[in-house]
């Protein structure tokens, strides 16, 4: 069951943000770098569905780390969007680009940056809704976690 919740979980961010980016609102660096922690959540999640196997609990631990460390990745971005502590050098609105480069000089209007939200619901960035999906969702695991072994040391 609780693969299941991760798996729908993981669907329903995956599906969300690249509606969001075919919708118009591009995405930045460390967004897309985001993402990669919710594929692999995903593909964890669904190894119990494909192949049958007996460690589960060291998937759903696995999947409540990488979860966790995505929720870090993310408060880290929203602070940066808020003004909080400074980004990537690469990454901001300030960053410098080699007009020698024609290939840099072409992107520069189009390169979203990451100190600045394309999009806040709420008053909240994409970088906070996945700071806050992703602890709680880690949260979830752990919980579900400690249930299993609690009562298994119980019977």
């Amino acid at each position: 069951m609780t693969n299941r919740i991760i798996t729908i979980v993981s669907l329903i961010v995956l599906i969300s943000v690249h509606i969001i980016e075919f919708i118009g609102f591009a995405a930045c660096d460390l967004c897309l770098k985001q993402r990669w922690a919710w594929y692999l959540v995903l593909i964890i999640a669904l190894i119990p569905f494909i192949v049958t196997i007996s460690f589960n609990k060291i998937l759903l631990l696995i999947i409540s780390i990488v979860l966790f460390c995505n929720a870090i990745f993310a408060g880290w971005h929203a602070g940066i969007e808020w003004d909080l502590w400074s980004g990537l050098a690469t990454c901001n609105s300030s960053a410098i680009f080699d007009n020698n480069n024609l290939v840099e000089t072409l992107k520069e209007g189009s390169v979203p940056v990451c100190d600045d939200a394309s999009i806040r619901i709420f008053g909240i960035s994409l970088a906070g809704y996945n700071f806050i999906i992703s602890l709680l969702t880690s949260i979830f695991v752990l919980i579900t976690l400690r249930k299993k072994n609690g009562s298994k040391e119980t019977k």
